[in-house]
């Protein structure tokens, strides 16, 4: 099948599709969430002053934060064995199951004052979708069901996307979207610039779609470094993006979540994902010598396919859990350099054929960086990014 008919005839419905799933799952989640907070209904305001209703805020959303943190944390391919799955159920229903129950209640009998009404209502939804993932737990089969996983990412995210307008009322929020060596006050300014935070954007009628992060503190006079990641296969831009925005908001760098045509990265998405740059840039005020290309999964595969192509668009590429497939090079192709940090124990992808990719782009000349993660399979290495961000930096000031 030839490039034209695929653009002409089949991209445009693939893209259709994704549309309409999603737009199906968001109304599905605010049905559901609406008959949840039937069940919690507001009971008449108990007074409470300012400060007694901001100590119960604080501490309810930390809780939940801690709920987020427990699920962000497990590597999900570790569920596979029947034991390992009962006893991870167990250990949640133990540690969160009472809690989230009484939190629910306890935020139907708070009146919250009229500066905390937004946090109020967010951090009541969230623990609603927290309620659902409980739920979802217990009805589980015995047995690992990927479907389940891909969903319970979904509503992660969607926890996320309730809290992060609302993160400066609940300090544990507030900190979750930070590293510990991050400055609050730097990167929560009293002014932040109008077009900062979380956008998504859709370009020449699907041709382009992606969210993106812009830190409160975005200054256009001077020119900012950007990360462009990709998502896994079956995964979205929206759930991805908040892999990087941590890193991105502490140590001052724009943010691409880039979503493919399809369920996974193809030859077509190419050109596509060189309109989602351009289109930032013309946005946002981006240094063209300091972006970083990444991926996890497919789309790590998928970053040496672009990176390759387009050396001089980028500075450097992250591959996170990819494999290198039979690919266009651009005679350039060699100067890019390539940071590959990949689980010694990964089952989709075999550590012996990435120590041959290593190998194979030392041959051709590439600058490669090479981390392997003992006893880590398939799965995004809590704490990767920050030494991906140490490796692009060294390179891009030795440049």
């Amino acid at each position: 099948m030839t490039d034209k008919p695929w653009r002409l005839n089949q991209l445009g419905a693939m893209a259709d599709e994704w549309i309409a799933e999603r737009e199906m799952f968001l109304s599905s989640m605010h049905v559901y969430l609406q008959n949840h907070l039937q069940h919690f209904p507001l009971a008449e305001a108990e007074p409470s002053s300012d400060d007694a209703y901001a100590a119960e805020l604080a501490a309810i959303g930390d809780r939940l934060c801690q709920f987020t943190r427990a699920l962000d944390g497990m590597p999900w391919y570790q569920l596979r064995s029947r034991e390992r799955l009962a006893e991870y159920r167990q250990s949640t229903e133990a540690t969160f199951g009472s809690p989230a129950m009484a939190d629910a209640q306890r935020m139907a009998a708070l009146a919250p004052p009229a500066w905390a009404a937004a946090a109020h209502d967010a951090l009541r939804r969230g623990i609603g979708l927290q309620h659902h993932i409980l739920q979802v737990l217990r009805d589980m089969p015995g047995h690992f069901d990927m479907g389940v996983f891909f969903f319970f990412r979904r509503l992660i995210s969607q926890i996320k996307y309730l809290m992060y307008p609302v993160r400066n009322h609940i300090p544990a929020w507030q900190r979750y979207w930070l590293l510990d060596e991050a400055d609050v006050a730097t990167c929560e300014p009293d002014d932040t610039h109008p077009d900062s935070g979380i956008h998504r954007y859709d370009i020449d009628d699907h041709r382009g779609v992606y969210s993106a992060y812009v830190p409160e503190y975005y200054q256009p006079d001077q020119p900012w470094p950007l990360i462009l990641s990709m998502h896994g296969g079956s995964g979205n831009d929206e759930d991805f993006l908040w892999t990087w925005l941590k890193y991105a908001k502490s140590r001052g760098y724009l943010l691409i979540s880039a979503k493919s045509f399809g369920p996974t990265w193809h030859a077509w998405d190419i050109d596509s994902v060189l309109l989602i740059l351009d289109d930032m840039q013309a946005r946002y005020h981006v240094d063209p010598n300091r972006v970083l290309l990444t991926g996890l999964s497919d789309g790590g595969s998928f970053g040496y396919e672009v990176g390759f192509m387009h050396p001089g668009r980028f500075a450097g590429l992250a591959v996170v859990a990819g494999i290198l497939r039979p690919h266009h090079r651009d005679p350039q192709a060699s100067r890019l350099p390539v940071y590959i940090a990949h689980g010694e124990q990964d089952q989709l992808f075999p550590i012996n054929f990435i120590r041959a990719v290593q190998r194979n782009l030392s041959e051709w000349g590439h600058d490669i960086h090479y981390h392997e993660i003992p006893d880590f399979g398939h799965a995004y290495p809590s704490g990767e990014n920050g030494m991906i961000l140490d490796w692009f930096e060294a390179h891009t000031a030795a440049a």
